[in-house]
């Protein structure tokens, strides 16, 4: 697991065998509640789930018997749309052994409060009630597998066997397929194809140039080759001097979930500079921008600023 904190900054992943296997003798059952069985079998309607607020309690009891693997989210951090699809498959490999709560960040700020979340991706494991941060950022597949089979084995040896059964769906419709070219570019983002996914929303665009998923989608995977590759943890922790080095820590904020950051580093350099160099950072921030959904409050401020020192 040497390359996994190559993509974005792992946050001193927990050590899980510091979660000691209680002792059956001197841990009493509360009042009321019956012995677990060696397994037990739980029906839920999927084995992903949507959290909240409201019903982060319900799984809190789901990790009495099976591990809660969550995952904060946010719709603007393509790190996040990377980094789901494979959790979800993941999941779902494990036929029931795991359940994966996805949370929104920015409609549970509460939440992610609590479990001492500020950035997404974010990722823990919940464990008898306990949280457990695993790891930030998005990461490749087979890091997160190593992950996911610790946290199995920590559960085994804490007695936590449970095993989910879907419960057979009610007639819901399905979501409509995405467009063939966003669903291509989607699949080459999962493959780590981002040149790939960059060319696909191009060619969507060719075809319909008023597809702002397609422009959104384009802003993200562009940002995608752009961050490959890169130390977070040093371009993060830049003072940049240079129009090259202002656009590089720009973008890591940005994909590692901190659009506030990403544009007032832009915009800091915006306010001193003329010519060809304040036309390029207007470019490049007009393109983050695409990445915030409209609603987004970093997006209003930057928005406002950028109008004040361009008016």
């Amino acid at each position: 697991m040497s390359d996994f904190m190559s993509r974005a900054s792992l946050a001193g992943a927990v050590d899980l065998s510091s979660l000691r296997k209680p002792d059956p003798a001197a841990a009493p059952s509360a009042p009321g509640q019956q012995p677990t069985a060696a397994t037990d079998l739980l029906t839920l309607p999927s084995l992903v789930a949507q959290g909240n607020e409201t019903n982060l309690r319900n799984f809190i009891e789901v990790s009495n018997q099976l591990p809660v693997i969550i995952e904060f989210n946010a719709g603007w951090s393509e790190q996040s749309k990377a980094l789901s699809p494979k959790l979800v498959k993941l999941t779902q490999a494990l036929n029931g052994r795991i359940l994966l709560l996805q949370i929104d960040l920015d409609s549970n700020i509460n939440v992610a409060k609590a479990f001492k979340v500020g950035s997404a991706p974010t990722v823990l494991a919940l464990l008898r009630g306990q949280p457990v941060p695993l790891f930030e950022g998005d990461q490749p597949e087979e890091n997160v597998q190593v992950v996911f089979d610790r946290v199995l084995e920590i559960a085994a040896e804490n007695g936590m066997t449970g095993v989910i059964t879907v419960a057979e769906p009610s007639g819901e419709q399905l979501p409509p397929p995405l467009p063939p070219r966003h669903q291509a570019a989607f699949d080459a983002i999962d493959n780590g194809d981002y040149a790939e996914a960059v060319r696909q929303y191009e060619e969507a665009l060719k075809e319909n140039p008023g597809d702002s998923l397609a422009s959104s989608g384009l802003a993200q995977a562009k940002l995608l080759v752009r961050t490959a590759g890169i130390d977070f943890e040093k371009v993060l922790g830049s003072a940049p001097a240079n129009l090259d080095e202002v656009l590089l820590k720009a973008d890591a904020c940005m994909a590692v979930g901190h659009p506030g950051q990403a544009f007032s580093t832009i915009l800091t350099r915006f306010a001193i500079v003329f010519g060809e160099e304040r036309e390029q950072l207007r470019k490049h921030l007009l393109e983050l921008f695409l990445i915030c959904p409209p609603e987004q409050p970093e997006l209003a401020d930057a928005r406002r600023q950028l109008a004040a020192l361009l008016y």
